[in-house]
């Protein structure tokens, strides 16, 4: 009788396929990880240069019809339009640190008497502006993903944008300190060195901080912003390191 022949594999072929399968296996999960780590920092560009370009939105839908404590804090005050000196005016974002901003309601008071202001800017000097005490007027925002901001050259970034809109002729003005967060209680400085903060821009790289090895992506504010179309997102020409 003959011996019958079995068909297999030997040690060798088996660690072999083994070898070969694990290989393929890290490659797979590598190659996923890095598309999820891509994903997550597109999100955060998106994410925060969506939240800036929504600063335009609420300003330009601001409405005084019922002022509803822009001047009192929280207390229960309610003045049809026309009877109230208190306005909004648009919207403060300044940084808290390179993740974090917070945003809060710029208020203003109607001049008592008749004024012929020379330009926009001359206009919103007359009305005092100043940040409003109410809790309601405030909101903040984080990075997504532990994202941060910084500046062209890597250092950790701060800055200020003031967002009006004119109540001469109703067009929004964007100003701009790139290097620091001003105090609430300075924003009327943005408007007294308007000739440097109205011609300033913000270049917001994106840090990934470990997402990715290539070049960081930046958000762009043009300078005197007149709306939402100013915030660009810059790609791998950004300048970022």
């Amino acid at each position: 009788m003959k011996p019958l022949n079995k068909n297999g594999f030997t040690i060798i072929e088996t660690m072999l396929f083994l070898g070969i399968s694990g290989m393929l296996i890290v490659g797979i999960l590598i190659g996923t990880g890095t598309s999820i780590n891509v994903q997550r920092y597109h999100d955060s560009v998106t994410s925060f240069k969506s939240f800036l370009q929504q600063q335009y939105s609420d300003v330009s839908n601001i409405r005084n019809e019922s002022i509803t404590n822009p001047c009192y804090g929280d207390e229960t005050q309610n003045n049809p339009r026309g009877q109230s000196d208190c306005v909004v005016l648009g919207r403060y974002i300044t940084t808290l640190d390179s993740k974090s901003f917070t945003v809060k309601s710029v208020i203003g008071y109607i001049p008592a008497y008749s004024l012929s202001p020379d330009n926009d800017v001359d206009a919103l000097k007359l009305y005092n502006i100043t940040i409003s005490p109410s809790t309601s007027d405030s909101d903040s925002y984080n990075l997504e993903w532990g994202s941060s901001i910084a500046k062209l050259d890597g250092d950790p970034m701060l800055f200020s944008m003031l967002i009006l809109r004119s109540p001469v002729s109703g067009i929004i003005r964007t100003f701009i300190d790139n290097n620091s967060s001003v105090s609430e209680s300075k924003i009327g400085d943005l408007l007294t060195s308007s000739q440097s903060s109205l011609s300033k821009t913000i270049t917001a790289c994106i840090n990934s901080n470990g997402l990715l090895t290539d070049n960081n992506m930046a958000v762009f504010v043009n300078a005197n912003s007149t709306g939402a179309s100013g915030i660009e997102t810059l790609g791998d020409d950004s300048g970022c390191l």
